[in-house]
């Protein structure tokens, strides 16, 4: 057995090093990350596309985050781009060690060790090692929400109200982390976190005047939109959009239609699957609960959630899922049940076979493209969004009955 968890680090390593050289030498995001800080050190305010401002869609690979956001990464734009690329990626390592200390620790894990990290990698491999790949900054995004949860718990407000405002800033649908704390009658953090996201977006004006502040606005605005089109979605929305409408898919893509709705049709479709998801995490959500295992479960099918429900979801996105997978390798041997310990083996399963095993076996890109049609992801984050509201609502179900 020492063998095996020799031979898995090993290979963990090598792959982390060879995803490392990849992000340096050909990332897809981040250097659009670079390029905005660099703007902004060279004095350039404008961050978007001219055809963005012009109120159309810009290019694809364009800095698509409030102005705001941008500050953030001036200083990776000091350093020449493989260096701040590789930076970049460290960054990212340690964020994820950290988010999986926090979860075990909060599922009431003895220790968070290399083989705990190894395991949940595994579960997830397949997501993170294409975010890593791309250089995007969203598993920063789940970091900051992770621990805006983690100080909310600690009856934190200020930290917790501005980790989830740059949050949104940066993504938007980490609203529903806001929403879960109106749920949880955080009034005060609420109203901090609206204040601080306020300041993110009127505090640039300070910099670049009103008038260029709401000409970045509208551009972000317009991207923001133009991105609900695009066909790498794997939300349910886009699924929908696949299997229902002829809209003719990229190079990238293989269509998959059963039939042609109409738009207004499919978004009626969307919103009442939008409904059902909200009543189910209502039914979860409601009735509060100290434990702080059940509120990490809350914790996960938010971010489960966020990823089916959001109008666009990129496949690096379901990164997020990280975080339920420690949770539930974490739970695994402490089951209170033999019905709960098969539920959490449903929702592993649920995370490691369409997002690490079956892409393996789809190799080869026709297989590839012929297996996203399918839409995998969503269709395992649906299993998973189940298997987390009934562990959720039987955890709590004692506390109903005493």
């Amino acid at each position: 057995m020492k063998g095996v968890w020799v031979f898995a680090t090993f290979a963990v390593v090598v792959l982390l090093a060879l995803l490392a050289r990849e992000s340096a030498r050909h990332s897809i995001d981040f250097p659009v990350y670079h390029q905005a800080g660099r703007h902004l050190l060279a004095g350039e305010y404008q961050l978007y596309s001219p055809e963005t401002y012009a109120g159309h869609p810009g290019p694809s690979q364009e800095f698509r985050y409030l102005w705001a956001v941008a500050v953030l990464f001036v200083p990776f734009a000091v350093l020449p781009l493989p260096t701040a690329a590789v930076a970049f990626f460290l960054m990212k390592l340690v964020a994820l060690w950290w988010v999986g200390a926090v979860v075990a620790g909060r599922a009431g894990a003895t220790g968070w060790g290399y083989r705990a990290f190894l395991l949940a990698f595994t579960v997830v491999g397949g997501y993170l090692v294409e975010e890593l790949r791309f250089g995007n900054a969203h598993f920063f995004c789940v970091t900051l929400m992770v621990m805006a949860w983690d100080r909310a718990e600690r009856d934190e407000v200020w930290v917790a109200a501005l980790a989830t405002a740059v949050a949104i800033a940066m993504k938007l649908t980490p609203i529903a982390l806001l929403v879960y704390f109106a749920i949880r009658r955080r009034a005060r953090l609420c109203i901090a976190t609206v204040g601080c996201f306020a300041l993110l977006v009127v505090l640039p004006a300070a910099v670049i005047g009103p008038a260029a502040n709401a000409r970045e606005l509208r551009a972000f605005t317009t991207f923001a939109l133009e991105k609900v089109g695009e066909h790498d979605n794997y939300s349910l929305r886009g699924m929908l959009v696949r299997y229902l409408s002829t809209d003719a898919p990229d190079g990238t893509h293989i269509a998959a239609d059963l039939a042609n709705l109409p738009p207004w049709m499919i978004d009626g479709l969307w919103l009442c699957g939008l409904l059902v998801l909200g009543i189910a995490a209502l039914a979860a959500l409601w009735r509060d609960d100290p434990d702080p295992v059940t509120r990490l479960l809350e914790l996960s099918i938010v971010l489960t959630g966020m990823l089916i429900a959001s109008p666009h979801t990129q496949r690096r996105y379901y990164v997020a899922l990280y975080v339920p997978a420690v949770a539930l390798l974490a739970l695994l041997g402490r089951a209170q049940t033999p019905r709960e310990h098969r539920a959490i083996l449903a929702g592993i399963a649920a995370m490691v076979v369409p997002g690490t095993i079956l892409p393996l076996v789809f190799a080869g890109h026709r297989l590839a493209l012929l297996y996203e049609a399918s839409s995998p992801y969503c269709v395992g984050a649906l299993v998973l969004f189940g298997v987390l509201v009934s562990l959720t609502r039987s955890r709590k179900a004692p506390h109903r009955l005493s």
